[in-house]
Order: C-alpha cells, then sequence, then structure tokens
C-alpha cells in the first residue's frame, strides 16, 4: 500500500493510520511515499531531514518503509508519474494506493485519472463527516485529531519523541514556533539574537545547529502568563524561585527543550537557564549571553563590545557581563 504525504513532519495520526492498514490485512506493506517538496517554496523542509524523521518514527515496526523515489522525480510529482516509476522499479510487485475520505470529490482532477486508475486500486481511509458513497473499498480505524501544522507551530506534540529531539537539533520549524509562539517585537528580538549568535558561533568555530537552536529558543517563554511561570518553578525549579521573575522565563525555556522537546544537551539548556545573567562556562553560553545584551536592536551602541567579542570570546564575555552586572545591579 502506497501511503503518499509530505510527513512534514510525520506524526502519530500518519502511524495510526498505516498500522490500520495492515491490520486490514489485505495490504503486505506499508511505504511512506515522501513527497518531494518545491525546493523555492519558502521554509520548505529538506527531503532528507523528512525522511530521516519517518525512519525514526517507523524504526523496528515491521513491515513499513520510506519510498523516496519522488526524489529522482521531475516537481511536481504527480501520483501517475510516481506509480509509473514504481511499477518500472518493482515489476514484480502489485501497488495500491491509500487516500483519505476527504480526498474523494477530488479525485477526477488527479493527472491521468483514467489511466492512474487502471495502474493500481484505491483504497479509502475512513474520516468521519465525509460521504462514504464511492466504489473502492474501506479502511476503517482510529483518526487522530493533529496535524503537522499544529506541530511546526509548537500546538502539539504528538509524534515520537525521536522526532521532537531531531526536529530541535536540526533546527526544523523554529522560526515558525517562536513566530506563533511570540508576539512580532519579541520574535523579531530573537532573530536579531540568532544572527549575532550566528556570526559568533561561526567566527569562534561553534557548533552553528547548537548556537541556532538556543538563540531560536531562549525565549521562547518569554511571554508567558506570571503565574504559569511562577507554577513551573515551583514544580521543577524550586532552588530558583526567590530569584527575581525576570529570570523565570530562561528556566521555563530550558524546561520545554528538555521535556517537550526531549533535548539533552547539557550545554544548550545551561545556556538558555543563564542567558540572562551570565553564569555560564560554556563557549555556547558565552555566544548567547552576548548576542543576547549586544543584538543591534538594543538602544545603545553595542559594537565595541561585539568587535571585542569577535576577537576574543572570553574577553568580550567579561566586558558585556560587567556592563550587564551594572545593569541588573540598578534595574532589578
Amino acid at each position: 500500500m502506497l501511503f503518499g504525504g509530505s510527513f512534514d513532519p510525520i506524526h502519530f495520526g500518519h502511524l495510526e493510520i498505516a498500522k490500520n492498514v495492515l491490520k486490514n490485512q489485505s495490504h503486505d506493506e506499508v511505504w511512506f511515499v515522501l513527497a518531494a517538496l518545491n525546493p523555492f517554496k519558502m521554509d520548505a523542509t529538506d527531503f532528507d531531514k523528512r525522511k530521516k524523521m519517518i525512519n525514526l518514527m517507523i524504526e523496528n515496526i515491521p513491515n513499513m518503509k520510506v519510498c523516496d523515489i519522488e526524489k529522482s522525480l521531475p516537481i511536481p510529482s504527480y501520483s501517475i508519474d510516481t506509480l509509473r516509476a514504481l511499477n518500472a522499479q518493482y515489476p514484480q510487485i502489485q501497488f495500491s494506493w491509500l487516500i483519505g475520505s476527504d480526498q474523494i470529490a477530488g479525485l477526477p482532477q488527479w493527472k491521468n485519472f483514467e489511466s492512474l486508475e487502471m495502474l493500481t486500486d484505491f483504497y479509502v481511509y475512513h474520516r468521519e463527516g465525509y460521504n462514504e458513497k464511492h466504489k473502492y473499498p474501506i479502511i476503517y480505524g482510529k483518526t487522530y485529531n493533529v496535524s503537522s501544522t499544529e506541530i511546526r507551530k509548537g500546538n502539539a506534540l504528538d509524534t515520537n519523541p525521536k522526532v521532537l529531539s531531531y526536529m530541535m537539533h536540526e533546527g526544523l520549524y523554529l522560526k515558525s514556533m517562536a513566530s506563533n509562539k511570540l508576539s512580532k517585537k519579541r520574535y523579531e528580538h530573537c532573530l536579531r539574537v540568532m544572527e549575532l549568535a550566528m556570526t559568533l558561533g561561526e567566527k569562534h568555530q561553534l557548533d552553528l545547529k547548537k548556537v541556532y537552536l538556543m538563540a531560536m529558543m531562549h525565549d521562547i517563554a518569554k511571554e508567558w502568563d506570571s503565574q504559569d511561570l511562577l507554577d513551573l518553578m515551583k514544580a521543577h525549579f524550586v532552588n530558583q524561585v526567590e530569584r527575581h521573575p525576570a529570570f523565570y522565563h530562561a528556566y521555563a525555556a530550558s524546561y520545554i527543550l528538555k521535556h517537550d522537546y526531549h533535548v539533552a544537551d547539557i550545554e544548550i539548556l545551561d545556556a538558555i537557564e543563564n542567558h540572562v545573567d551570565g553564569n555560564v562556562s560554556y563557549d555556547l553560553g558565552k555566544v548567547l549571553f552576548i548576542a543576547d545584551k549586544c543584538e543591534k536592536g538594543r538602544p545603545y551602541d553595542t559594537s565595541a563590545l561585539v568587535s571585542l567579542a569577535m576577537s576574543d570570546l572570553n574577553e568580550g564575555f567579561e566586558a558585556v557581563k560587567l556592563s550587564s552586572q551594572q545593569f541588573i545591579k540598578e534595574n532589578l
């Protein structure tokens, strides 16, 4: 059974459908046919990264595999072209094509639909609320009320923890999450922090994937309700509750990465937890602290501090920290 989609990212709803296809016992395997997205589409997720996420989801599950044939086909890849290519590559296999009830009405508009029907058997996965008056076999099973869009926005976590962790470490959807969770002003601050942090990280030969992750997510809880922040601190950072509330969002961001997105990198978590006061020893933490305090949107001239940090990270860090400590002393 061919199960096509962009899987950007794959989630438990997709997996449940595949499991029910196999339970139906009409097919030996389910192949996730990964769609090739237009490379010129803004924020299109790399094909191989989407493929990796599918493999993380289905590893150790028998009779499921990824089909990456559309990577080698012209864009856009039409179903008729995909099926012809598969038939040529695997002449010994009889392929069926899975669609949802919501796709029935649009089937006649598919490219060369009459020829497509001659090449494959369509099976329909039942979805509530759609007309099931059609000629195709129906597969029934549980459906999840989740979408890839909501995962990309940071509103849902309904996918394998390994997929969530991979998303973070590869920097997938971070701009989407930040823009959805933060005000325009705060989001733009994060972008400026990221730009400066990436410049510093490249100069000092740091892991730029780690730099990007911590910079984009360091303020993800900045605009939480104050009571929600306090509740989280009491539940998970009881020894830090007595600190000024201005520090709380940093701990909340670290908690989100560790517990929601399964990020275990101590340096990233430490950098985020301590980006307010710069109580860090790792270079990643120093870069985030400097970038947060010296991004170009700050209402003061930070050019000399940035230049110092570019030439000597430790000296720049100490200079920025001294300046920040004076500010905290006067304002907090």
